[in-house]
């Protein structure tokens, strides 16, 4: 029976038990070949089922709940079981047993990604240090990974943080050395990508939700603790960290260019690389099945914008953005807005729509418009100095000087500006806007610089008639003398 045992792999009671079961049943090897071994296991011990015993078995969904909570282990559980049941299962036989039913409950879907339709993303868990030249302080870079779905090819890169900036510059950088754009891209769940994503909805940072628009891909969140969505992404991020990273954890680096070039090495590298299981490289099959259907690059590069969310508006109807205040319309004042910004423009949005632009402005400073303004603030800014300024400058460039030679009399100040403000008035009602610049021009020319003279040089049209010179045509006689008369010499006397 021993010998049996060893075969079978099982212990020589359970071998007499079955033989004795065999001679009790008188069962023939003919008839044994006949069964298969659920009908031959019932014949032999009847309804019992494999595994059966007299011992009290656990409530196995309960064990597996406990041990989510903190601190609890097997050992306790285990413990508390015999406690209840002296003559249960010994702690060998209890783990198990649990394992075993554990086993049973782990059913895992196979995933399959067709050729240029996925990409996940991700940052490394390892950081990489790079040293100042100068002042030898050590900073850690954080090294970005992707993984496409079908040809499994891994692009890595060093930015300085995980920042939305940094984020979105590695995405540009990785579309740029495949050579096109996937379907979807997968990220996590961090805040560069996510703002929220639970039962109640998904809510994308919205910088890179711009980025996917300008080049046209779908951003995939994986689910907030469900790493399987993303397990091609963790085994990347896994592969260049023992592949790529762990070759370099002895160099030292001062920048971010230094650290990049070694690791384009190492990937290069990985990616040729070929195994047993994988003949061809991750690069040769990049170019079979990923490259040919990837959709193509925008040539243009994405204009990163930076956001800033729920921006409250003063009372003053402006929002502030890098120490420059931009107005909005005066209805949002103490609403809260959101701020979009790039080199060019400054963008303000209120519940997604867009309420105002103004070109960038760098440095302190107000930026204005008109018609953000209420009546009654647009009335009294068209009064002052700064207002009718602006004015004239809309108008031309003799109005300009006309306003400023007007204004230079402080002794007339007060009286000129109010005749200016008065005149603005009268122009706007009665459309004199289109004579204003040719008038001031003729008023500078015969140095007249007050505004009732302008106001009549307007109403009177003497900009527009041609001066005329009176010739008079003069009779010819004996009793007038030639200007050559005066030129020659008289005779002398006699």
């Amino acid at each position: 029976m021993r010998s049996i045992g060893r075969t079978c792999r099982i212990s020589p009671n359970t071998a007499k038990a079955v033989n004795a079961q065999l001679v009790n049943k008188q069962l023939s090897w003919a008839d044994l070949q006949a069964l298969d071994d659920g009908k031959l296991y019932q014949t032999l011990f009847g309804d019992k089922k494999p595994g059966d015993s007299r011992k009290p078995v656990p409530d196995w969904i309960q064990v597996h709940s406990e041990l989510y909570k903190r601190d609890m282990t097997l050992q306790l559980l285990w413990e508390e079981y015999r406690q209840r049941n002296p003559e249960g299962f010994s702690y060998e036989q209890y783990c198990r047993r649990y394992r075993a039913w554990k086993r049973t409950c782990k059913i895992s879907l196979r995933q399959i990604y067709f050729p240029g339709e996925y990409i996940f993303v991700d940052f490394c868990g390892r950081t990489m240090p790079i040293r100042d030249a100068k002042t030898g302080k050590v900073w850690f870079a954080q090294v970005f990974v992707g993984a496409l779905g079908a040809s499994g090819y891994l692009f890595a890169v060093a930015v300085a943080s995980q920042k939305i900036a940094d984020w979105l510059k590695a995405h540009a950088l990785m579309l740029a050395h495949i050579g096109g754009v996937p379907r979807y891209i997968v990220p996590d769940n961090l805040k560069s990508a996510v703002l929220k994503n639970n039962k109640q909805g998904l809510l994308l940072n919205s910088a890179y939700q711009e980025l996917a628009e300008h080049y046209d891909f779908i951003i995939m969140p994986a689910r907030p603790r469900k790493p399987k969505d993303k397990s091609l992404g963790e085994i990347g991020v896994q592969i260049v960290q023992r592949w790529v990273l762990a070759r370099l954890r002895d160099q030292v680096f001062f920048s971010l260019d230094e650290l990049n070039t070694a690791i384009s090495y190492w990937m290069e590298k990985l990616n040729e690389r070929t195994t047993r299981t994988y003949p061809n490289s991750r690069f040769q099959r990049f170019f079979e099945l990923d490259a040919p259907v990837l959709e193509g690059l925008r040539s243009d590069p994405y204009p990163y914008s930076q956001w800033r969310y729920q921006v409250r508006v003063d009372e003053s109807y402006h929002v502030d953005y890098e120490q420059h205040q931009y107005s909005v319309l005066y209805t949002y004042a103490h609403q809260h807005v959101d701020i979009r910004a790039n080199d060019e423009f400054v963008h303000v949005y209120y519940q997604r729509q867009l309420v105002a632009s103004h070109t960038r402005q760098i440095g302190p400073g107000r930026t204005t418009l008109d018609e953000h303004m209420p009546p009654n603030h647009r009335l009294f800014r068209e009064g002052t100095l700064e207002g009718l300024q602006t004015w004239a400058q809309s108008i031309g460039p003799s109005t300009v000087t006309f306003l400023q030679r007007s204004l230079e009399d402080k002794r007339h100040f007060a009286s000129r500006l109010k005749a200016a403000q008065l005149l603005r008035r009268e122009a706007q009602k009665d459309n004199w806007q289109g004579r204003i610049e040719s008038a001031c021009t003729h008023a500078l020319r015969l140095n007249c610089l007050g505004f009732d003279r302008l106001r009549g040089i307007i109403r009177t049209n003497a900009d527009n008639r041609l001066s005329t010179v009176t010739t008079v045509k003069v009779i010819e006689h004996e009793n007038l003398r030639g200007a050559d008369y005066f030129t020659t010499t008289p005779e002398a006397p006699l």
